[in-house]
């Protein structure tokens, strides 16, 4: 596979091919450029057939980390995966190979590990992604005893607050990065990280930068106004060659009120359903996040797991 290292040479071509191949909520081009945090660059491969990968590159680390599946057709995602692989070990001083996969395309890859000369190292963590069935979902009318409590937590926000609900890009840039550095400090003294795996607090890069870039690349990104107070971001985009699915991919607050999460994520969710999404994966999370997402009642959670190849 030819490995192009600069945005400006493979921009064209990788969106090409997440228009063609993409199937994924992270195939997403804007996403894949603010995932690249401080020591790390993107780098794009790409095969003779025209399939990618999307990937980063922390030279410090000396590893390369994969951004979701090869984009290709699912029959052939394990053996692209290896072609980049072996061109990342050949062209790069990595010790690592980095990936995230579910349950069946992980154990289609690990088999061929054996016979291609690298080995798998245990999962560094697994997340757990809630995936809603809109025509099922009932949280627009949140009617009957399961929806109770989250019933009288939105009531009660709702009179004793003045909300708003406008467009991010309507609000300065400055405004929406503190939302993202509160959210970052709050988390910090609950405990909590500010990336997926709430283990490291430098996972929060990306969302500055998607501001930064006016949320280019989504298709919603809304902001809760709370007595006069930007308060939360919102955001997202369209999964590529899916049947109307969406992927919820920034939901974040300030926690200045109580409720303010639940509120302003149903608020997302309300919007989703009206603009007629069969599905929603409201994203990757570790079990503690995974625990506050069931509040909304989701229909399936599926696991991806992020695991490291090496050379044997």
């Amino acid at each position: 596979m030819e490995l192009i290292d600069a945005p400006e040479n493979f921009g064209a071509e990788a969106k090409r091919c997440i228009e063609r191949f993409g199937c994924m909520p992270e195939h997403n081009y804007t996403y894949f450029l603010t995932s690249a945090e401080s020591g790390a660059k993107n780098i794009f491969l790409r095969s003779d057939e025209g399939y990618g990968v999307l990937a980063t590159y922390r030279e410090s680390a000396g590893e390369v980390a994969m951004i979701s599946d090869a984009l290709a057709p699912r029959e052939r995602q394990a053996e692209v995966l290896h072609s980049a692989m072996g061109t990342c070990f050949q062209k790069l001083p990595i010790k690592k190979f980095v990936v995230e996969q579910d349950d069946a395309l992980r154990s289609r890859t690990l088999k061929a590990f054996e016979s291609n000369g690298y080995r798998a190292l245990s999962p560094r963590f697994s997340l757990y992604w809630p995936v809603f069935s809109m025509d099922k979902w009932d949280g627009n009318s949140m009617s009957g005893e399961e929806w109770k409590k989250l019933r009288n937590i939105k009531n009660r926000f709702y009179a004793e607050h003045s909300v708003e609900v406008v467009d991010s890009q309507s609000v300065g840039k400055e405004q929406l990065k503190k939302i993202v550095l509160d959210w970052v400090e709050r988390r910090r003294l609950m405990g909590l990280g500010a990336n997926r795996k709430d283990s490291n607090l430098a996972y929060y890069e990306r969302y500055l930068k998607m501001i930064d870039l006016g949320f280019e690349g989504t298709r919603f990104a809304k902001t809760m106004v709370v007595d006069g107070q930007p308060c939360s971001i919102t955001s997202g985009w369209e999964i590529p060659n899916s049947d109307s699915s969406y992927y919820s991919a920034i939901g974040i607050c300030n926690y200045s009120f109580e409720g303010l999460g639940e509120v302003a994520n149903l608020d997302d969710l309300y919007r989703l359903k009206e603009s007629g999404y069969s599905t929603v994966d409201f994203g990757g999370s570790p079990m503690p996040l995974l625990k506050f997402k069931l509040k909304f009642r989701p229909h399936a959670v599926y696991v991806t797991h992020t695991y490291a190849i090496v050379k044997k």
